[in-house]
């Protein structure tokens, strides 16, 4: 049990209760009177800790599970004293909160969600002119009253997902890109509108700022002039269940798939045009017919917008079985295709900081990805790295690699090495730095 916290008025007599969140361990009770900023600097050390758990809905992308694995780290850290968040109208503490993080329904929804008519609605829904715009009053007018309680009782609001709501308290938010001002053609339009008009205040708003990697430090700082002190690069994680796994292992995986062990080329990534997955399948279709038979293009992913003619380009290769479509997979199972991998292709255009490269090294897949934005810093010389505006270098890339046992060999010990660098406590130890800075 925790010692007594200054927070409290008065120590807790014996066998009495405090406030806490469900299933955590007795923690400070909800302060009043000072206003949240100033109560946080009278503890730093049973940090109370809100945030927007939307991006914990399926199907989970890079922020969603960016915002589980910092969650899951936070949880029996004994300096938090409590977290909290909200989906939509519904709080989440406690017990509830962990069965969020844990959602086992979620790959199934996922997959549910992300095929048929209910995929098409979203991909016209995202065209509306104001669905962004909608979206944010919603989400704010649904959530404003709790967070206004919250704030009363000094929490800290961490922000995982780009735009901040309004917050009467200390606010942390993390930028993983901000591709949508140099390619704001990749973008739909209301998405372009709704970043541009929310970010300024968001980062006006934020104490501090998270940018993923020194890439998107630089880019706030040359898009939006904050000064070094106010952003924080803090690298992403690699979480274990990305490793080796042998033929066995994956067997049911690669059976569901109909896949060979070490016979596909894998590339993992929303489907959306800054992947750069027409130049992919451009270079994959130059090469031999033996080589395209030998190890099929999976592209592993929700369906993401703007890729209407990447699905007619493959079209035929489809058909051919030279390229498979999967859509979205569970973790389990995508864990066992990195690791089953002959190659893993990932040349996208703009990255801010580019996760699947690090879980295809930890897997032991050797890497083919871009030589631009925040993939050189990952990848860490220890991928294949090409131009992804030439064609002819991705294909050349993918000829080596395909051809080349003993560079796919270096490159998969290089990249065990490189991944092993990059650990989930590690970003929740420095994110907390974060969170403790403004106490001081």
């Amino acid at each position: 049990m925790r010692a007594w916290c200054p927070l409290q008025t008065a120590p807790p007599a014996a066998g009495s209760s405090t406030f806490e969140p469900a299933g955590h361990s007795p923690r400070c009770a909800r302060p009043t009177g000072p206003s949240p900023i100033s109560t946080l600097r009278l503890c730093v050390d049973c940090m109370k800790l809100l945030f927007d758990l939307n991006s914990l809905r399926p199907p989970r992308s890079g922020v969603g599970y960016y915002t589980q694995h910092l969650l899951e780290g936070l949880w029996d850290r004994p300096d938090v004293d409590a977290l909290a968040g909200w989906a939509g109208a519904t709080v989440h503490e406690g017990d509830e909160l962990q069965a969020l993080l844990r959602d086992d329904a979620a790959p199934a929804n996922a997959a549910r969600t992300m095929r048929g008519p209910t995929a098409a609605a979203i991909r016209f829904a995202r065209n509306i002119p104001g669905a962004y715009q909608a979206r944010t009053f919603l989400r704010d007018r649904s959530s404003a009253r709790l967070r206004d309680d919250y704030a009363r009782n000094g929490y800290l609001y961490h922000e995982t997902n780009f735009i901040a709501s309004r917050y009467r308290g200390p606010t942390v938010v993390t930028i993983h890109d901000l591709s949508h001002r140099p390619y704001p053609e990749f973008h739909p339009r209301e998405a372009v509108r709704y970043l541009d008009e929310g970010l300024p205040r968001t980062l006006a708003q934020a104490q501090a700022v998270i940018a993923v990697s020194h890439y998107t430090k630089q880019a706030i700082h040359d898009l939006f002039g904050l000064p070094d002190e106010k952003v924080v690069a803090i690298h992403l994680g690699v979480e274990p269940s990305f490793r080796p796994y042998d033929a066995v292992e994956c067997e049911a995986a690669l059976a569901a798939h109909s896949l060979r062990h070490r016979g596909f080329i894998l590339s993992v990534c929303t489907l959306q045009p800054r992947k750069n997955l027409p130049r992919l399948v451009e270079a994959f279709s130059r090469l031999p017919v033996g080589v395209r038979d030998a190890f099929p293009l999976v592209l592993v992913g929700a369906d993401g917008w703007m890729n209407s003619a990447l699905m007619r380009a493959i079209a035929t290769l489809v058909e051919a079985r030279q390229v498979i479509v999967p859509g979205y997979v569970s973790r389990h199972d995508l864990a066992r295709l990195f690791a089953s991998a002959a190659l893993f292709a990932y040349p996208s255009l703009y990255e801010g900081f580019g996760l699947p490269v690090l879980e295809a090294m930890a897997s032991g897949t050797p890497v083919l990805t871009s030589n631009v934005t925040s993939l050189p810093e990952v990848a860490g010389g220890a991928a294949l790295e090409v131009d992804p505006r030439s064609v002819d270098a991705i294909a050349d890339g993918l000829a080596r690699l395909a051809d080349d046992d003993a560079l796919r060999g270096a490159l998969a010990a290089k990249g065990l090495l490189r991944a092993a660098e990059f650990t989930w406590a590690s970003t929740v130890e420095q994110t907390c730095g974060v969170y403790r800075s403004l106490g001081t």
